[in-house]
C-alpha cells in the first residue's frame, strides 16, 4: 500500500527545506569567495602602501580600511557559524533546515553587502594603492637593473686595469656597489619596500660612477697633461708681461706723486712669489699624473691652485699697466674724465625727472651734491703742486657710483609701487 497522504505531505516538505537551504548555502558560498578575493586584493594594496608611504594620505586610507575590514570579518564569521550549525549533506528535520537556510540567506546578504563595501573602498582608495603596487612591481625590475650596472662597472674597471690604469676611485665605488648589492639580499622584510628601492637607485648610481671614472681615465690623463702644458705657457706669458712692471713703475715714479702708485709697489714682489708658487704647484701635478702614481684627483686640485697663482699674478701685472694708462689719459686731458662723469650725473638726474611721481627729496639732494662736488673736483686737483690724478679719478669714480646707487634706489621704489 502506499504512503499516508500526510507523511508524504511531511516528506515534501522537509526536502523543500533542505533544497531551500542548499540554495542558499550555494549562493553564500559564492558570496564567501567573491568577499575573499576582494578583501585579500584590498589587505594587500594597504599593507603595500603602508609600507611604501609614511604620508598622513596614506594613514588615512589605512584608518579608512579598518572598518570595511572589519565588517568583512563579521560577515565571514556569520557564515562559518551558518556552516557549523547545520550539515547540509545530511536529512535534516524541516525546522533545522528551514533555519539553516533562513541563516544562509542572512549571511549571504552579509558577505554580498561586505564585497559592496570592499569595492567602494577600492574606488576610493584605488589611485594611492595602485602606486603602491606599482612600485612593489617595481622591486624585481630594480634589483635586476643594479645588478646588471655592477656587471658592467666591473667590466669597465677590469678594461682600464688591462689598459694600465690604476683605477682606485672606480675600484673603491665598485666595491661599494657591490656592498650595497649584497646588503639588497635581506629583501623587502627586512628593508621595507622603499629601502629596497632606495638601495638599488643607490647600487645603480654607484655603479655608473664606477664606470664613468674607468672609461674616462685615458681622457682623463690626456686632459691633465693639455691642461699642466698649457698653465705653464699660461706662466711664462705672465712672466714676461711681469718683466715689463719694472719700467711702468719707473715712468710712474718720475711722472706722478707717489701717493698715484703706492700701493703698486710690491707688486713685482707679490707677483714674483705667485708665479714660483705656481710653478711648484704644476710640478707636483706633474709628478701626480705620472703613470705610477695617477693620482688623477690631487692632480686636477695642483693645476687649479697653479692656476689662480698665476692669474693672481697677471692681475697684479695688468693693474700696473692700467694704472699708468689712466693718469697718462688724465694728466693729457682731466677734463675728459670729468665730463664722462658729469654725463652718468646729468643722467642720474634725467632718469630721476622722468617718473610718474614727484622725486623724492633725498634723491634730489644726493643728485644736487655729487653735481657741486663735480663742480670744485678741478680746483681740488689744481690746489697742489703736481697734481694727484689718482685722488682726482678716484674721486670722480665715487661720484659716478653715487650716481648709480640713486638710479638703483628710485628703480626699487617704483618696483616696489
Amino acid at each position: 500500500m502506499g504512503q499516508p497522504s500526510a507523511e508524504r505531505w511531511w516528506r515534501r516538505a522537509r526536502d523543500q527545506a533542505q533544497a531551500a537551504a542548499r540554495e542558499a548555502a550555494g549562493r553564500a558560498a559564492q558570496a564567501l569567495i567573491d568577499l575573499d578575493r576582494e578583501q585579500t586584493e584590498a589587505a594587500e594594496g594597504v599593507r603595500m602602501l603602508t609600507s611604501v608611504d609614511t604620508s598622513h594620505a596614506a594613514q588615512r586610507v589605512a584608518a579608512a580600511w579598518e572598518p570595511v575590514r572589519e565588517q568583512a570579518n563579521h560577515a565571514v564569521a556569520a557564515y562559518m557559524s551558518a556552516v557549523s550549525a547545520a550539515d547540509l549533506n545530511s536529512d535534516l528535520e524541516e525546522p533545522i533546515a528551514v533555519h539553516a537556510a533562513e541563516a544562509f540567506r542572512t549571511s549571504a546578504d552579509q558577505l554580498a553587502h561586505a564585497v559592496v563595501a570592499v569595492r567602494r573602498f577600492m574606488e576610493q582608495s584605488g589611485r594611492p594603492l595602485q602606486q603602491a603596487r606599482s612600485a612593489h612591481a617595481a622591486v624585481p625590475d630594480r634589483v635586476r637593473a643594479a645588478q646588471v650596472a655592477v656587471t658592467s662597472a666591473a667590466r669597465a674597471v677590469e678594461s682600464a686595469q688591462q689598459a694600465g690604469f690604476l683605477a682606485r676611485e672606480a675600484v673603491e665605488r665598485l666595491q661599494q656597489a657591490r656592498s650595497a648589492l649584497a646588503e639588497l639580499d635581506r629583501g623587502v622584510a627586512a628593508l621595507g619596500l622603499q629601502g629596497m628601492l632606495d638601495g638599488a637607485a643607490h647600487v645603480i648610481q654607484l655603479s655608473a660612477s664606477a664606470t664613468e671614472d674607468a672609461e674616462s681615465l685615458r681622457g682623463r690623463a690626456q686632459a691633465l697633461t693639455q691642461r699642466i702644458t698649457s698653465s705653464r705657457t699660461f706662466l711664462q706669458v705672465t712672466e714676461a708681461h711681469l718683466d715689463k712692471v719694472p719700467d711702468a713703475l719707473s715712468e710712474l715714479r718720475r711722472s706722478f706723486v707717489y701717493p698715484s702708485f703706492a700701493d703698486l709697489e710690491t707688486v713685482p714682489a707679490t707677483a714674483a712669489a705667485a708665479l714660483k708658487e705656481a710653478d711648484a704647484h704644476l710640478d707636483r701635478a706633474a709628478a701626480l699624473a705620472t703613470p705610477q702614481e695617477q693620482r688623477w684627483g690631487e692632480a686636477d686640485d695642483a693645476i687649479a691652485a697653479a692656476r689662480a697663482a698665476v692669474d693672481s699674478a697677471a692681475r697684479a701685472a695688468q693693474s700696473v699697466q692700467h694704472r699708468l694708462s689712466a693718469l697718462s689719459a688724465a694728466a693729457d686731458d682731466p677734463g675728459e674724465a670729468l665730463r664722462e662723469t658729469r654725463r652718468a650725473v646729468r643722467d642720474a638726474q634725467r632718469f630721476l625727472l622722468a617718473g610718474p611721481d614727484k622725486p623724492a627729496p633725498q634723491h634730489v639732494s644726493r643728485l644736487d651734491a655729487l653735481g657741486i662736488q663735480l663742480d670744485t673736483a678741478p680746483d681740488r686737483l689744481a690746489a697742489r703742486n703736481r697734481p694727484d690724478y689718482w685722488a682726482y679719478l678716484t674721486e670722480l669714480s665715487a661720484v659716478a657710483q653715487g650716481a648709480r646707487a640713486v638710479v638703483d634706489a628710485v628703480r626699487q621704489a617704483r618696483a616696489d609701487r
